[in-house]
Protein backbone atom coordinates (compact mmCIF):
# COMPACT_ATOMS: atom_id res chain seq x y z
CA UNK A 1 0.00 0.00 0.00
CA UNK A 2 1.20 3.46 -0.85
CA UNK A 3 -0.54 6.74 -0.33
CA UNK A 4 -0.53 9.61 -2.78
CA UNK A 5 0.25 13.05 -1.41
CA UNK A 6 1.59 16.30 -2.83
CA UNK A 7 5.22 15.18 -2.59
CA UNK A 8 6.05 16.40 -6.08
CA UNK A 9 8.91 18.69 -7.01
CA UNK A 10 7.32 22.10 -6.36
CA UNK A 11 8.47 25.30 -7.92
CA UNK A 12 9.93 27.99 -5.72
CA UNK A 13 6.93 30.25 -6.23
CA UNK A 14 4.21 27.99 -4.82
CA UNK A 15 2.38 29.38 -1.81
CA UNK A 16 3.02 27.25 1.26
CA UNK A 17 1.79 29.59 3.99
CA UNK A 18 -1.50 28.57 5.65
CA UNK A 19 -4.20 31.19 6.09
CA UNK A 20 -4.53 32.36 9.71
CA UNK A 21 -7.35 31.26 11.97
CA UNK A 22 -7.85 32.05 15.63
CA UNK A 23 -9.15 29.74 18.35
CA UNK A 24 -9.36 31.45 21.70
CA UNK A 25 -9.05 28.33 23.82
CA UNK A 26 -6.67 27.10 26.51
CA UNK A 27 -4.99 24.64 24.18
CA UNK A 28 -4.02 27.30 21.64
CA UNK A 29 -2.84 29.64 24.41
CA UNK A 30 -0.68 26.88 25.90
CA UNK A 31 0.83 26.01 22.52
CA UNK A 32 1.41 29.69 21.80
CA UNK A 33 3.31 30.04 25.05
CA UNK A 34 5.53 26.97 24.75
CA UNK A 35 6.09 26.50 21.00
CA UNK A 36 7.16 29.92 19.78
CA UNK A 37 10.50 28.62 18.51
CA UNK A 38 11.93 25.27 17.47
CA UNK A 39 14.76 25.60 20.00
CA UNK A 40 12.34 26.09 22.88
CA UNK A 41 10.43 23.04 21.69
CA UNK A 42 13.40 20.77 22.48
CA UNK A 43 15.81 22.44 24.88
CA UNK A 44 13.40 22.31 27.83
CA UNK A 45 12.86 18.54 27.52
CA UNK A 46 14.42 15.83 29.66
CA UNK A 47 16.28 12.99 27.93
CA UNK A 48 13.25 10.71 28.33
CA UNK A 49 10.91 13.36 26.94
CA UNK A 50 13.23 13.89 23.99
CA UNK A 51 13.24 10.14 23.29
CA UNK A 52 9.45 10.03 23.48
CA UNK A 53 9.03 13.00 21.18
CA UNK A 54 11.39 11.58 18.53
CA UNK A 55 8.85 8.79 18.09
CA UNK A 56 5.75 10.88 18.82
CA UNK A 57 6.47 13.40 16.06
CA UNK A 58 6.94 10.57 13.55
CA UNK A 59 3.64 8.98 14.61
CA UNK A 60 1.78 12.27 14.17
CA UNK A 61 3.42 13.07 10.82
CA UNK A 62 2.65 9.56 9.54
CA UNK A 63 -1.00 9.91 10.57
CA UNK A 64 -1.28 13.14 8.56
CA UNK A 65 0.70 12.02 5.52
CA UNK A 66 -1.07 8.67 5.24
CA UNK A 67 -4.51 10.27 5.70
CA UNK A 68 -5.14 8.28 8.87
CA UNK A 69 -6.24 11.57 10.45
CA UNK A 70 -8.03 14.67 9.27
CA UNK A 71 -5.57 17.53 9.75
CA UNK A 72 -5.57 21.30 9.66
CA UNK A 73 -2.80 23.81 10.26
CA UNK A 74 -3.94 26.85 12.22
CA UNK A 75 -2.13 30.03 13.18
CA UNK A 76 -2.96 32.29 16.08
CA UNK A 77 0.00 33.31 18.19
CA UNK A 78 1.95 30.41 16.65
CA UNK A 79 1.21 27.71 14.05
CA UNK A 80 -0.45 24.53 15.32
CA UNK A 81 -1.29 21.18 13.75
CA UNK A 82 -4.69 19.75 14.69
CA UNK A 83 -5.47 16.06 14.13
CA UNK A 84 -8.88 14.45 14.51
CA UNK A 85 -10.75 11.42 13.22
CA UNK A 86 -11.01 11.23 9.41
CA UNK A 87 -14.82 11.43 9.63
CA UNK A 88 -14.94 14.23 12.20
CA UNK A 89 -17.60 16.81 11.34
CA UNK A 90 -16.01 19.78 13.12
CA UNK A 91 -12.50 20.80 14.27
CA UNK A 92 -13.13 19.68 17.86
CA UNK A 93 -15.57 16.84 17.17
CA UNK A 94 -14.51 13.95 19.42
CA UNK A 95 -10.96 13.31 20.60
CA UNK A 96 -8.35 15.57 19.01
CA UNK A 97 -4.56 15.87 19.10
CA UNK A 98 -2.69 19.13 18.75
CA UNK A 99 0.96 20.11 18.55
CA UNK A 100 3.10 22.99 17.42
CA UNK A 101 4.56 23.20 13.95
CA UNK A 102 7.61 25.26 12.99
CA UNK A 103 6.64 28.67 11.65
CA UNK A 104 8.82 28.27 8.55
CA UNK A 105 7.65 24.74 7.75
CA UNK A 106 7.21 24.15 4.02
CA UNK A 107 3.84 22.41 3.56
CA UNK A 108 1.60 22.52 0.50
CA UNK A 109 -1.87 23.61 1.60
CA UNK A 110 -5.45 23.60 0.39
CA UNK A 111 -6.84 26.32 2.61
CA UNK A 112 -6.09 25.09 6.12
CA UNK A 113 -5.67 21.45 5.06
CA UNK A 114 -2.16 20.11 4.41
CA UNK A 115 -2.05 18.21 1.13
CA UNK A 116 1.73 18.01 0.91
CA UNK A 117 4.29 16.24 3.02
CA UNK A 118 4.39 17.16 6.72
CA UNK A 119 7.89 16.46 8.03
CA UNK A 120 8.29 15.06 11.52
CA UNK A 121 11.23 17.39 12.14
CA UNK A 122 8.91 20.40 11.79
CA UNK A 123 6.63 19.34 14.65
CA UNK A 124 7.10 20.86 18.10
CA UNK A 125 6.17 20.18 21.69
CA UNK A 126 3.91 20.27 23.57
CA UNK A 127 1.49 17.67 22.26
CA UNK A 128 -2.00 18.14 23.65
CA UNK A 129 -4.96 15.75 23.72
CA UNK A 130 -8.55 16.74 24.42
CA UNK A 131 -12.18 16.09 23.61
CA UNK A 132 -13.61 19.58 24.09
CA UNK A 133 -12.47 22.92 22.67
CA UNK A 134 -11.19 24.29 25.97
CA UNK A 135 -9.77 21.32 27.90
CA UNK A 136 -6.50 19.58 27.09
CA UNK A 137 -3.79 17.48 28.71
CA UNK A 138 -0.16 17.25 27.67
CA UNK A 139 1.11 13.91 26.30
CA UNK A 140 4.71 12.98 25.46
CA UNK A 141 4.25 9.21 25.25
CA UNK A 142 3.53 8.09 21.65
CA UNK A 143 1.57 5.01 22.76
CA UNK A 144 -1.62 6.81 23.89
CA UNK A 145 -1.47 8.89 20.71
CA UNK A 146 -0.98 5.79 18.60
CA UNK A 147 -3.94 4.18 20.36
CA UNK A 148 -6.14 7.17 19.48
CA UNK A 149 -5.08 7.09 15.83
CA UNK A 150 -5.68 3.32 15.65
CA UNK A 151 -9.16 3.84 17.09
CA UNK A 152 -9.89 6.14 14.15
CA UNK A 153 -9.45 3.20 11.71
CA UNK A 154 -11.37 0.34 13.33
CA UNK A 155 -11.48 -1.73 10.13
CA UNK A 156 -7.71 -1.61 9.59
CA UNK A 157 -6.85 -2.39 13.21
CA UNK A 158 -9.55 -5.00 13.84
CA UNK A 159 -7.25 -8.05 13.55
CA UNK A 160 -5.03 -7.08 16.45
CA UNK A 161 -2.37 -5.41 14.32
CA UNK A 162 -2.98 -2.14 16.14
CA UNK A 163 -1.78 -3.77 19.37
CA UNK A 164 1.27 -5.15 17.58
CA UNK A 165 2.00 -1.73 16.10
CA UNK A 166 1.95 -0.18 19.56
CA UNK A 167 4.44 -2.79 20.81
CA UNK A 168 6.73 -1.90 17.91
CA UNK A 169 6.31 1.82 18.63
CA UNK A 170 7.13 1.13 22.28
CA UNK A 171 10.33 -0.63 21.20
CA UNK A 172 11.33 2.40 19.10
CA UNK A 173 10.67 4.75 22.02
CA UNK A 174 12.55 2.70 24.61
CA UNK A 175 15.52 2.13 22.31
CA UNK A 176 15.69 5.82 21.36
CA UNK A 177 16.36 6.71 24.97
CA UNK A 178 19.32 4.33 25.07
CA UNK A 179 20.63 5.75 21.77
CA UNK A 180 20.47 9.28 23.18
CA UNK A 181 22.37 8.15 26.28
CA UNK A 182 25.05 6.61 24.05
CA UNK A 183 25.22 9.75 21.88
CA UNK A 184 25.79 11.91 24.94
CA UNK A 185 29.12 10.13 25.48
CA UNK A 186 30.37 10.38 21.87
CA UNK A 187 32.75 13.05 20.57
CA UNK A 188 31.96 15.32 17.63
CA UNK A 189 33.08 13.65 14.38
CA UNK A 190 35.28 15.09 11.62
CA UNK A 191 36.59 14.09 8.21
CA UNK A 192 39.26 11.90 9.76
CA UNK A 193 36.88 10.02 12.07
CA UNK A 194 36.74 6.25 11.52
CA UNK A 195 34.13 4.98 9.09
CA UNK A 196 32.57 2.89 11.88
CA UNK A 197 32.05 6.01 14.02
CA UNK A 198 30.10 7.60 11.18
CA UNK A 199 28.03 4.43 10.81
CA UNK A 200 27.01 4.64 14.46
CA UNK A 201 26.34 8.37 14.43
CA UNK A 202 22.77 7.92 13.18
CA UNK A 203 21.20 8.38 16.59
CA UNK A 204 17.57 9.06 15.67
CA UNK A 205 17.27 6.69 12.70
CA UNK A 206 14.99 7.03 9.69
CA UNK A 207 13.78 10.66 9.45
CA UNK A 208 10.10 9.82 8.81
CA UNK A 209 9.47 6.22 9.88
CA UNK A 210 7.50 5.90 13.13
CA UNK A 211 9.41 2.65 13.85
CA UNK A 212 12.73 4.48 13.42
CA UNK A 213 14.43 2.68 16.31
CA UNK A 214 12.31 -0.46 16.58
CA UNK A 215 14.39 -3.55 17.29
CA UNK A 216 11.95 -6.44 17.69
CA UNK A 217 13.51 -9.93 17.89
CA UNK A 218 11.54 -12.77 16.30
CA UNK A 219 11.24 -16.19 17.95
CA UNK A 220 13.25 -18.18 18.75
CA UNK A 221 15.68 -15.30 19.36
CA UNK A 222 15.74 -13.79 22.83
CA UNK A 223 13.85 -10.48 23.15
CA UNK A 224 15.92 -7.33 22.70
CA UNK A 225 15.75 -4.67 25.42
CA UNK A 226 17.40 -1.23 25.40
CA UNK A 227 20.36 -2.43 27.45
CA UNK A 228 21.14 -4.85 24.60
CA UNK A 229 21.81 -1.98 22.16
CA UNK A 230 25.55 -1.63 23.04
CA UNK A 231 25.91 -5.37 22.41
CA UNK A 232 24.23 -5.02 19.02
CA UNK A 233 26.65 -2.22 18.14
CA UNK A 234 29.65 -4.41 19.02
CA UNK A 235 28.22 -7.88 18.39
CA UNK A 236 29.75 -11.22 19.21
CA UNK A 237 30.33 -13.31 16.08
CA UNK A 238 30.24 -17.12 15.96
CA UNK A 239 31.92 -19.27 13.35
CA UNK A 240 30.07 -22.48 12.59
CA UNK A 241 30.96 -25.57 10.57
CA UNK A 242 28.12 -26.43 8.17
CA UNK A 243 27.78 -29.24 5.57
CA UNK A 244 28.22 -27.86 2.07
CA UNK A 245 25.24 -29.93 0.97
CA UNK A 246 23.00 -27.73 3.13
CA UNK A 247 24.22 -24.49 1.56
CA UNK A 248 24.19 -22.56 -1.68
CA UNK A 249 27.64 -21.03 -2.18
CA UNK A 250 28.09 -18.12 -4.57
CA UNK A 251 31.52 -16.95 -5.70
CA UNK A 252 34.86 -17.64 -3.93
CA UNK A 253 33.35 -17.63 -0.44
CA UNK A 254 35.92 -19.82 1.35
CA UNK A 255 38.84 -18.05 -0.30
CA UNK A 256 37.45 -14.59 0.55
CA UNK A 257 36.82 -15.50 4.19
CA UNK A 258 40.12 -17.26 4.85
CA UNK A 259 42.13 -14.14 5.90
CA UNK A 260 39.49 -13.33 8.53
CA UNK A 261 39.57 -16.86 9.92
CA UNK A 262 43.35 -16.79 10.19
CA UNK A 263 43.36 -13.39 11.86
CA UNK A 264 40.82 -14.48 14.50
CA UNK A 265 42.38 -17.91 15.06
CA UNK A 266 39.43 -19.83 13.65
CA UNK A 267 40.46 -23.23 12.21
CA UNK A 268 40.42 -22.84 8.43
CA UNK A 269 40.15 -26.58 7.81
CA UNK A 270 36.94 -28.00 9.27
CA UNK A 271 37.20 -31.49 10.73
CA UNK A 272 34.91 -32.82 8.02
CA UNK A 273 36.12 -32.03 4.48
CA UNK A 274 32.54 -31.70 3.25
CA UNK A 275 31.89 -28.76 5.66
CA UNK A 276 32.74 -25.07 5.39
CA UNK A 277 33.05 -22.34 8.02
CA UNK A 278 30.31 -19.69 8.01
CA UNK A 279 30.20 -16.62 10.30
CA UNK A 280 26.96 -15.56 12.00
CA UNK A 281 25.83 -13.43 14.90
CA UNK A 282 25.94 -15.40 18.13
CA UNK A 283 22.52 -13.92 18.84
CA UNK A 284 21.27 -15.56 15.61
CA UNK A 285 22.28 -19.13 16.54
CA UNK A 286 18.85 -20.14 17.95
CA UNK A 287 17.31 -19.31 14.56
CA UNK A 288 19.99 -21.23 12.63
CA UNK A 289 20.41 -24.48 14.52
CA UNK A 290 16.89 -25.94 14.08
CA UNK A 291 17.24 -25.75 10.29
CA UNK A 292 20.89 -26.85 10.22
CA UNK A 293 21.07 -29.65 12.79
CA UNK A 294 24.55 -30.77 11.69
CA UNK A 295 26.04 -27.31 12.18
CA UNK A 296 28.58 -26.99 14.99
CA UNK A 297 30.00 -23.87 16.63
CA UNK A 298 33.78 -23.76 16.13
CA UNK A 299 34.56 -20.47 17.86
CA UNK A 300 32.87 -17.38 19.30
CA UNK A 301 34.69 -14.07 19.07
CA UNK A 302 33.83 -10.91 20.99
CA UNK A 303 35.07 -7.33 20.50
CA UNK A 304 36.19 -7.93 16.93
CA UNK A 305 33.71 -5.85 14.91
CA UNK A 306 31.26 -2.95 14.95
CA UNK A 307 27.79 -2.85 13.45
CA UNK A 308 26.92 -0.44 10.67
CA UNK A 309 23.69 1.59 10.39
CA UNK A 310 21.70 -1.45 9.25
CA UNK A 311 22.81 -3.41 12.36
CA UNK A 312 23.21 -6.57 10.24
CA UNK A 313 26.40 -5.53 8.42
CA UNK A 314 29.66 -5.33 10.38
CA UNK A 315 33.11 -3.90 9.78
CA UNK A 316 36.04 -5.37 11.66
CA UNK A 317 38.38 -3.64 14.06
CA UNK A 318 41.65 -2.36 12.51
CA UNK A 319 43.69 -4.89 14.46
CA UNK A 320 41.76 -7.74 12.83
CA UNK A 321 43.19 -6.60 9.48
CA UNK A 322 40.22 -7.70 7.39
CA UNK A 323 39.14 -4.83 5.10
CA UNK A 324 35.87 -6.30 3.87
CA UNK A 325 32.46 -5.83 5.44
CA UNK A 326 30.25 -8.82 6.22
CA UNK A 327 26.47 -8.79 6.00
CA UNK A 328 24.79 -11.40 8.21
CA UNK A 329 21.20 -12.46 8.70
CA UNK A 330 19.54 -11.16 11.85
CA UNK A 331 16.05 -12.46 12.63
CA UNK A 332 15.06 -9.11 14.07
CA UNK A 333 12.53 -6.54 12.88
CA UNK A 334 14.42 -3.25 12.53
CA UNK A 335 12.10 -0.40 11.52
CA UNK A 336 9.38 -2.41 9.73
CA UNK A 337 11.61 -4.92 7.94
CA UNK A 338 12.83 -8.35 9.02
CA UNK A 339 16.62 -8.18 8.66
CA UNK A 340 17.39 -11.62 7.37
CA UNK A 341 19.26 -11.77 4.05
CA UNK A 342 17.02 -13.32 1.40
CA UNK A 343 18.56 -16.09 -0.73
CA UNK A 344 17.98 -14.10 -3.95
CA UNK A 345 20.01 -11.24 -2.49
CA UNK A 346 23.01 -13.54 -1.98
CA UNK A 347 23.00 -14.31 -5.70
CA UNK A 348 22.53 -10.73 -6.90
CA UNK A 349 25.82 -9.36 -5.52
CA UNK A 350 28.24 -11.79 -7.16
CA UNK A 351 26.22 -11.62 -10.39
CA UNK A 352 26.22 -7.82 -10.46
CA UNK A 353 29.91 -7.65 -9.61
CA UNK A 354 30.73 -9.08 -13.03
CA UNK A 355 28.83 -6.44 -14.97
CA UNK A 356 28.18 -3.25 -12.97
CA UNK A 357 31.64 -1.66 -13.43
CA UNK A 358 30.82 -1.44 -17.15
CA UNK A 359 27.32 0.00 -16.65
CA UNK A 360 27.77 2.89 -14.22
CA UNK A 361 29.25 6.41 -14.51
CA UNK A 362 32.80 7.05 -13.34
CA UNK A 363 31.68 9.14 -10.35
CA UNK A 364 29.74 6.17 -8.94
CA UNK A 365 31.63 3.43 -7.14
CA UNK A 366 30.20 0.11 -6.01
CA UNK A 367 30.69 -1.91 -2.85
CA UNK A 368 31.03 -5.22 -4.69
CA UNK A 369 29.71 -8.42 -3.14
CA UNK A 370 31.95 -11.09 -4.68
CA UNK A 371 30.91 -14.04 -2.53
CA UNK A 372 28.06 -15.22 -0.36
CA UNK A 373 26.36 -18.21 1.17
CA UNK A 374 22.77 -19.09 2.06
CA UNK A 375 20.74 -22.12 2.98
CA UNK A 376 19.80 -24.73 0.38
CA UNK A 377 16.28 -25.32 1.70
CA UNK A 378 13.31 -24.66 -0.55
CA UNK A 379 11.61 -22.87 2.33
CA UNK A 380 13.15 -19.43 1.87
CA UNK A 381 12.63 -18.24 5.46
CA UNK A 382 14.66 -21.17 6.79
CA UNK A 383 17.34 -20.79 4.11
CA UNK A 384 17.73 -17.09 4.87
CA UNK A 385 18.56 -17.56 8.55
CA UNK A 386 22.19 -18.47 7.79
CA UNK A 387 22.87 -16.09 4.89
CA UNK A 388 26.20 -14.28 4.78
CA UNK A 389 27.44 -11.77 2.17
CA UNK A 390 31.02 -10.54 1.89
CA UNK A 391 31.14 -6.89 0.79
CA UNK A 392 34.34 -5.24 -0.50
CA UNK A 393 35.24 -1.59 -0.23
CA UNK A 394 35.37 0.02 -3.69
CA UNK A 395 38.67 -0.82 -5.36
CA UNK A 396 39.07 2.84 -6.33
CA UNK A 397 39.07 3.81 -2.64
CA UNK A 398 42.37 2.02 -2.02
CA UNK A 399 43.94 4.04 -4.83
CA UNK A 400 42.62 7.43 -3.63
CA UNK A 401 44.34 8.43 -0.42
CA UNK A 402 42.86 11.93 -0.56
CA UNK A 403 39.24 10.75 -0.24
CA UNK A 404 37.23 9.55 2.72
CA UNK A 405 33.90 7.73 2.73
CA UNK A 406 30.99 8.93 4.89
CA UNK A 407 27.54 7.29 4.93
CA UNK A 408 25.01 9.81 3.66
CA UNK A 409 22.78 9.34 6.70
CA UNK A 410 25.60 10.65 8.90
CA UNK A 411 25.67 14.01 7.11
CA UNK A 412 22.16 15.01 8.22
CA UNK A 413 22.84 14.14 11.86
CA UNK A 414 23.72 16.72 14.49
CA UNK A 415 26.34 16.26 17.21
CA UNK A 416 24.63 15.72 20.55
CA UNK A 417 23.04 18.93 21.87
CA UNK A 418 24.23 20.97 18.88
CA UNK A 419 22.07 22.85 16.37
CA UNK A 420 24.12 22.39 13.18
CA UNK A 421 24.16 19.26 11.03
CA UNK A 422 27.42 17.61 10.08
CA UNK A 423 26.84 18.91 6.53
CA UNK A 424 27.04 22.47 7.80
CA UNK A 425 30.01 21.72 10.06
CA UNK A 426 32.14 19.74 7.59
CA UNK A 427 31.53 21.91 4.54
CA UNK A 428 31.35 25.33 6.22
CA UNK A 429 27.75 25.99 5.19
CA UNK A 430 27.18 29.08 7.34
CA UNK A 431 24.92 31.09 5.04
CA UNK A 432 22.05 30.68 2.59
CA UNK A 433 24.16 31.20 -0.54
CA UNK A 434 26.76 28.67 0.57
CA UNK A 435 24.04 26.14 1.34
CA UNK A 436 22.32 26.63 -2.02
CA UNK A 437 25.59 26.43 -3.96
CA UNK A 438 26.64 23.29 -2.11
CA UNK A 439 23.23 21.67 -2.53
CA UNK A 440 23.21 22.42 -6.28
CA UNK A 441 26.61 20.78 -6.75
CA UNK A 442 25.62 17.81 -4.57
CA UNK A 443 22.38 17.30 -6.51
CA UNK A 444 24.19 17.53 -9.84
CA UNK A 445 26.70 14.87 -8.79
CA UNK A 446 24.07 12.60 -7.24
CA UNK A 447 21.71 12.62 -10.22
CA UNK A 448 24.53 12.24 -12.76
CA UNK A 449 25.65 9.13 -10.85
CA UNK A 450 22.34 7.32 -10.40
CA UNK A 451 19.98 8.47 -13.19
CA UNK A 452 21.96 7.28 -16.29
CA UNK A 453 21.93 3.58 -15.21
CA UNK A 454 18.17 3.88 -14.73
CA UNK A 455 17.58 5.27 -18.23
CA UNK A 456 20.07 3.14 -20.14
CA UNK A 457 19.84 -0.20 -18.34
CA UNK A 458 16.68 -0.06 -16.22
CA UNK A 459 18.74 -0.37 -13.01
CA UNK A 460 17.18 1.35 -10.01
CA UNK A 461 19.51 1.35 -7.02
CA UNK A 462 18.15 1.85 -3.51
CA UNK A 463 19.63 5.31 -3.14
CA UNK A 464 18.41 6.49 0.27
CA UNK A 465 20.86 8.11 2.65
CA UNK A 466 21.71 4.89 4.49
CA UNK A 467 22.73 3.02 1.35
CA UNK A 468 24.69 5.78 -0.39
CA UNK A 469 28.19 6.53 0.82
CA UNK A 470 29.50 10.02 0.06
CA UNK A 471 33.05 10.51 -1.19
CA UNK A 472 34.76 13.62 0.20
CA UNK A 473 38.17 15.05 -0.68
CA UNK A 474 39.93 15.73 2.62
CA UNK A 475 42.07 18.53 1.16
CA UNK A 476 39.41 20.54 -0.66
CA UNK A 477 36.48 19.38 1.53
CA UNK A 478 34.44 18.91 -1.64
CA UNK A 479 32.03 16.07 -2.40
CA UNK A 480 33.56 14.22 -5.35
CA UNK A 481 31.10 11.37 -5.94
CA UNK A 482 29.27 8.47 -4.36
CA UNK A 483 29.43 4.75 -3.70
CA UNK A 484 26.39 2.44 -3.71
CA UNK A 485 26.10 -0.45 -1.31
CA UNK A 486 23.61 -3.12 -0.28
CA UNK A 487 22.47 -4.31 -3.70
CA UNK A 488 19.59 -6.29 -2.19
CA UNK A 489 17.13 -3.44 -2.76
CA UNK A 490 18.03 -2.95 -6.45
CA UNK A 491 15.16 -3.11 -8.94
CA UNK A 492 15.78 -3.95 -12.61
CA UNK A 493 13.49 -3.49 -15.61
CA UNK A 494 14.32 -6.66 -17.50
CA UNK A 495 13.37 -5.57 -21.07
CA UNK A 496 15.60 -2.50 -20.77
CA UNK A 497 18.43 -4.42 -19.14
CA UNK A 498 18.67 -7.15 -21.81
CA UNK A 499 19.57 -4.47 -24.35
CA UNK A 500 22.92 -4.22 -22.52
CA UNK A 501 23.84 -7.69 -23.67
CA UNK A 502 24.12 -9.06 -20.11
CA UNK A 503 22.14 -11.95 -18.71
CA UNK A 504 20.24 -12.25 -15.42
CA UNK A 505 19.21 -15.88 -15.84
CA UNK A 506 21.16 -16.89 -12.73
CA UNK A 507 18.72 -15.01 -10.52
CA UNK A 508 15.86 -17.07 -9.06
CA UNK A 509 12.76 -16.83 -11.26
CA UNK A 510 10.69 -15.38 -8.40
CA UNK A 511 13.27 -12.71 -7.55
CA UNK A 512 11.68 -9.41 -6.59
CA UNK A 513 14.73 -7.62 -8.05
CA UNK A 514 13.60 -8.14 -11.65
CA UNK A 515 10.37 -6.83 -13.16
CA UNK A 516 8.73 -6.37 -16.55
CA UNK A 517 7.11 -3.20 -15.19
CA UNK A 518 9.22 -0.11 -15.92
CA UNK A 519 7.65 1.69 -12.96
CA UNK A 520 9.22 -0.77 -10.51
CA UNK A 521 12.77 0.69 -10.73
CA UNK A 522 11.35 4.17 -11.36
CA UNK A 523 9.35 4.03 -8.13
CA UNK A 524 12.38 2.72 -6.26
CA UNK A 525 14.58 5.60 -7.40
CA UNK A 526 11.94 8.27 -6.90
CA UNK A 527 11.26 7.20 -3.34
CA UNK A 528 14.85 6.53 -2.29
CA UNK A 529 16.70 9.23 -4.25
CA UNK A 530 14.22 12.12 -4.21
CA UNK A 531 12.06 11.56 -1.13
CA UNK A 532 14.52 9.78 1.18
CA UNK A 533 17.81 11.37 0.08
CA UNK A 534 17.53 14.85 -1.39
CA UNK A 535 14.36 15.65 0.57
CA UNK A 536 15.91 15.24 4.06
CA UNK A 537 19.09 17.06 2.98
CA UNK A 538 17.37 20.17 1.66
CA UNK A 539 15.01 20.16 4.63
CA UNK A 540 17.79 19.93 7.21
CA UNK A 541 19.60 22.77 5.45
CA UNK A 542 16.44 24.90 5.63
CA UNK A 543 16.24 25.23 1.84
CA UNK A 544 12.71 24.01 1.10
CA UNK A 545 11.33 27.52 0.87
CA UNK A 546 14.44 28.91 -0.87
CA UNK A 547 14.23 27.25 -4.27
CA UNK A 548 15.89 23.89 -3.50
CA UNK A 549 13.14 21.92 -5.22
CA UNK A 550 13.61 24.10 -8.29
CA UNK A 551 17.28 23.09 -8.24
CA UNK A 552 16.25 19.42 -8.19
CA UNK A 553 13.88 19.95 -11.13
CA UNK A 554 16.54 21.78 -13.15
CA UNK A 555 19.25 19.19 -12.48
CA UNK A 556 16.88 16.34 -13.34
CA UNK A 557 16.14 18.00 -16.66
CA UNK A 558 19.86 18.46 -17.36
CA UNK A 559 20.81 14.86 -16.66
CA UNK A 560 17.79 13.41 -18.48
CA UNK A 561 17.79 15.78 -21.48
CA UNK A 562 14.19 14.74 -22.28
CA UNK A 563 14.12 16.42 -25.68
CA UNK A 564 16.57 13.97 -27.21
CA UNK A 565 15.65 10.53 -25.80
CA UNK A 566 12.16 8.98 -25.61
CA UNK A 567 13.12 6.84 -22.59
CA UNK A 568 14.53 9.86 -20.79
CA UNK A 569 11.45 11.90 -21.68
CA UNK A 570 9.13 9.27 -20.18
CA UNK A 571 11.18 9.17 -16.99
CA UNK A 572 11.23 12.97 -16.81
CA UNK A 573 7.42 13.09 -17.10
CA UNK A 574 7.18 10.48 -14.35
CA UNK A 575 9.35 12.51 -11.98
CA UNK A 576 7.43 15.69 -12.74
CA UNK A 577 3.97 14.30 -11.98
CA UNK A 578 1.98 16.58 -9.69
CA UNK A 579 1.65 13.96 -6.95
CA UNK A 580 3.70 10.88 -6.18
CA UNK A 581 3.08 7.87 -3.93
CA UNK A 582 4.84 7.48 -0.60
CA UNK A 583 5.05 4.24 1.39
CA UNK A 584 2.34 4.06 4.06
CA UNK A 585 4.48 2.67 6.89
CA UNK A 586 1.83 3.11 9.60
CA UNK A 587 -1.11 1.97 7.48
CA UNK A 588 0.80 -1.09 6.32
CA UNK A 589 1.51 -2.22 9.85
CA UNK A 590 -2.19 -1.80 10.72
CA UNK A 591 -2.99 -4.47 8.12
CA UNK A 592 -0.05 -6.66 9.14
CA UNK A 593 2.25 -5.97 6.19
CA UNK A 594 5.94 -5.05 6.23
CA UNK A 595 7.65 -2.37 4.17
CA UNK A 596 11.42 -2.35 4.49
CA UNK A 597 13.00 1.06 5.04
Amino acid sequence: MSVVVGEHLPSAGENTTPAPITHDDKASQYLGTLSTTAALGTSMLSMRQRAHFETTKRVLAAAVNERLASATIETSESPTLLLRAPNAQAPYDGIWIKCGIRAGAYVEMDGLRPIGFVRAEDLLTPVLVGNTPGEASEEFDPIPLCRIICSWQPESAQSGYGDLLMKEVQSATDNQLKWLEIAATQPRLNLMSPFADWEQSVVTGHPTHLLHKTCFAQAPLAPIVPDDIPGLLSPEVSFISVPKSELRINGPFEESLEPLLKSLGVPTEPEQPDHIIVPCFTRQLPAIMPSFPQARVIKRVSDCCRAQISMRTVSFMPEVDFPHHVKLSLNVQITSGLRIVKPAATVLGPLFGKMLPNLIPSNLWIFEEPASVTGAQDELLKAAQISCVIRKLPVQHAESLDEVLIPGAGLIQKPFNEDQTYMEILFGLDGLKKKLDWFKKYTELLLSAFIPPLVRYGIGFENHLQNVVVRVNVKTKAVTGFAARDLEGTRIHYPTFVRSGYDLSELPKDSSNVSDDIRSPWDKVHHSLIQDHLGPILHMLGLESHGAWTIVREELEKVLDPSGDPDARALHEFFMEKTMPIPGFMGMRLIGRYIEA
